[in-house]
């Protein structure tokens, strides 16, 4: 299943997030990097809340990440940042995310592909079977949500 990241409707989980005057470039515009960290709020939220819920305990480290930057954003203002399973694999998965202005335009998308690691080895590990089903069922629903 291919999903488009920049359709709000795909994500259940969100952050609401104010824009600081600390975020802007020179060119007067939110900066990029100030695009990544809004999009990290919703990823660790996602990930404690939604994500780990009712599981045992598992690591994981950022592997890569993958930002496509759609349209500009400035202050003052609001944004939405979105997050969600969009694979499971196993020993990794893939988490969508979107940010949209206070408007509900997408500003941009990012994949973060993040590794399951061994806290011991500091090696990556293949999830645990109950970890891994969680996941994939999470990765397959059509909000990213528990059902």
């Amino acid at each position: 299943m291919t999903l488009d990241l920049a359709n709000r409707a795909i994500y259940g989980f969100a952050t609401a997030e104010n824009l600081r005057f600390a975020d802007l470039d020179a060119n007067g515009h939110v900066n990029n990097g100030a695009f990544i960290e809004l999009l990290e709020n919703a990823r660790v939220s996602y990930l404690r809340l939604i994500v780990r819920a009712n599981l045992p305990r598992f690591r994981l480290v950022i592997g890569r990440i993958e930002a496509d930057f759609k349209r500009q954003m400035f202050f003052p203002g609001t944004a939405t940042a979105c997050a969600r399973l969009v694979e499971a694999h196993e020993r990794k998965v893939v988490i969508g995310q979107a940010l949209f202005d206070g408007e509900g335009h997408c500003t941009a998308v990012q994949k973060v592909i993040m590794v399951s690691l061994n806290e011991e080895t500091h090696r990556s590990t293949p999830f645990d079977p109950a970890v891994r089903a969680a996941l994939e069922t999470l990765a397959a629903s059509k909000d990213g949500l528990p059902t």
